[in-house]
């Protein structure tokens, strides 16, 4: 069983009054997460509704209000005893928000509300009614650590960035078994049942079957795709550009279409938790806004079905984007996609990603993925121009050191590392 750590952050808000909504892609293990929580309630006690909204039966009950409290009180004495309903894949409900915001303010002594979601446009639809009252986790697929612990079956926590030395003991020890298991992460990706598929023919047929679910049924007849083929062409074109700056004239004459059907694609595959597009550090929002973003798959294993190769070719030419990609969801993993950014001058020098953390502190991370490495010249530069620069990453591919406020860090050791 793969121990997800989002978990540790939904519980503390359990009892509260707050409608607790998770969101994240098809089969990235919501409905796990929410059955985990039922079975930890009940074991203490208290009484849980489960319902799965997209299931005929459910349908009737989910319609109104009314509906629901009748089949509440009948099977859990409702509202006389106070229950937790989960409903999962709400999105599924007419005018979900509507329902969630009327029962929770006539109820919300007697009921939480907890409930999945799997389209970050279906569910920003709904969020208006639910301002002020809802609390929302997103479950992203698993990430390096979660994997490493339940491929290894062991629990590893994460170590503070200045705990040098003993990181650096975790990864001598550890060294090879990382290098094996980024492999096979990168390969065939981060859905929890891939990863627990034995057999590399076996993972990739329930890869495929994952992607063409989630992209033929799901996304393209749901969200009513009109150039099926436009949409499928921009899906492996973005594939082929990891790290890479969305140039909209461009893509729109590569994948032919026209741009605002690009910019409505591009909307869906990111509202879909397909892909991500990261924008540029300026202290002025309406230019980060405005200037091109760069684009990250949010599974490496979608990126190599669509490309069709499963090799994680580190070691050959691409290996760096393929790392790149991999830190972007690594930093996903501690922080909110709006506080990571990139940089680049007009003359188009970069660093990779620009993390912004609470105290306002720059932290900067390029990807260097190689063992002769110094800190790059574009980091002292930046640093020259904004004083609110923290500590310095240089991701690697074997090479541990530290330079003052400089760290070199393998890409296999930084998903242990806790950079809060």
């Amino acid at each position: 069983m793969i121990q997800r750590e989002i978990l540790q952050k939904i519980n503390p808000w359990l009892n509260k009054e707050k409608v607790l909504i998770i969101k994240g892609a098809r089969q990235v293990g919501k409905t796990y997460l929410l059955k985990e929580i039922k079975k930890d309630l009940e074991k203490a006690g208290k009484k849980v509704a489960y319902l799965l909204a997209d299931e005929m039966d459910n349908q009737s009950i989910l319609k109104s209000l009314a509906n629901l409290e009748l089949y509440l009180g009948q099977y859990f004495n409702f509202p006389n005893e106070f229950i937790y309903l989960m409903i999962d894949e709400f999105q599924a409900i007419e005018e979900a928000g509507l329902l969630l915001k009327n029962i929770f303010d006539k109820h919300k002594n007697k009921i939480q509300l907890i409930v999945s979601g799997s389209s970050a446009l279906e569910i920003n639809k709904n969020s208006e009614y639910l301002t002020g009252r809802a609390i929302y986790f997103n479950v992203d697929r698993v990430n390096f650590k979660e994997y490493f612990d339940f491929r290894e079956a062991v629990d590893i926590k994460r170590y503070n960035l200045a705990e040098f030395e003993k990181y650096k003991v975790f990864f001598e020890t550890f060294h090879s078994k990382l290098e094996l298991s980024i492999r096979e992460f990168l390969a065939y990706g981060s859905y929890p049942e891939v990863i627990t598929t034995q057999g590399v023919e076996e993972k990739k047929i329930v890869l495929q079957s994952i992607i063409k679910t989630y992209i033929d049924q799901d996304i393209i007849n749901q969200l009513n795709i009109e150039n099926v083929t436009g949409f499928n062409n921009l899906i492996k074109i973005l594939a082929g550009q990891i790290g890479q700056l969305v140039n909209s004239h461009e893509l729109s004459n590569t994948a032919n279409i026209s741009i605002n059907t690009l910019k409505k694609y591009l909307e869906i595959l990111v509202g879909t938790y397909i892909i991500d597009l990261v924008t540029p550090y300026y202290k002025n929002i309406r230019s980060e806004i405005s200037k091109m973003p760069k684009v990250y798959l949010l599974d490496n294993g979608i990126r190599n079905y669509l490309l069709r190769s499963f090799e994680a070719g580190l070691d050959g030419q691409g290996g760096g984007t393929t790392i790149e990609n991999f830190v972007y969801g690594t930093l996903l993993a501690q922080y909110s996609k709006e506080y990571i950014h990139f940089y680049r001058t007009s003359g188009g020098a970069e660093i990779d990603f620009i993390i912004e953390d609470k105290n306002s502190k720059l932290m900067l991370c390029e990807v260097k993925y190689r063992n002769k490495v110094n800190v790059p010249v574009m980091m002292k530069n930046f640093e020259k121009r904004y004083d609110n620069v923290g500590n310095k990453l240089i991701i690697t591919k074997n090479l541990l050191k530290k330079e003052k406020d400089a760290y070199f860090i393998p890409a296999t050791l930084l998903p242990f590392i806790d950079f809060k």
